[in-house]
């Protein structure tokens, strides 16, 4: 059997990376009371704060279902870290806001997935990361424009 000599390690080997990253960032963030998801939307949010972002810009740039999105945002409503708000453009629309709450913890949360980082590329020379980081992104929009 040739397959067994062939091993797929890069799907396994990044759902590894993944589950730690995850659960590390859920210990980390429960003492503000956010998960690594609802952390990650936070920082989307912040990063397009110039923009008006819809569920469904969330659901496309994240690869999230409407589901997901959907208890995402109510949870992250319900602890006050965003609020729905009517787009003066479109009335059926809403649009998704970080409050002040929010925005207070979004340089503690990319602190927090920086020394997450510093922890899986310990050992690594600058050059390794730099590769490392490209191949990934690579194999990001490979995913993204393939599947």
């Amino acid at each position: 059997m040739q397959h067994e000599s062939r091993k797929p390690i890069l799907i396994s080997s990044l759902k590894i990376i993944e589950n730690q990253a995850s659960k590390i960032g859920d210990l980390h963030l429960k003492e503000v009371g956010l998960t690594h998801s609802q952390a990650n939307l936070i920082l989307f949010l912040a990063h397009h704060a110039d923009r008006k972002i819809r569920q469904r810009d969330i659901e496309v740039a994240l690869n999230l279902t409407n589901p997901t999105v959907s208890g995402l945002i109510k949870r992250l409503e319900q602890k006050q870290f965003i609020v729905r708000s009517e787009d003066p453009e479109d009335s059926r629309a809403r649009i998704i806001l970080l409050t002040e709450k929010a925005k207070l913890l979004v340089d503690q949360i990319f602190e927090h997935i920086h020394q997450t980082e510093t922890k899986l590329l310990e050992g690594f020379a600058e050059e390794e990361v730099k590769l490392v980081s490209s191949l990934l992104r690579r194999i990001a929009e490979n995913a993204l424009k393939n599947f």
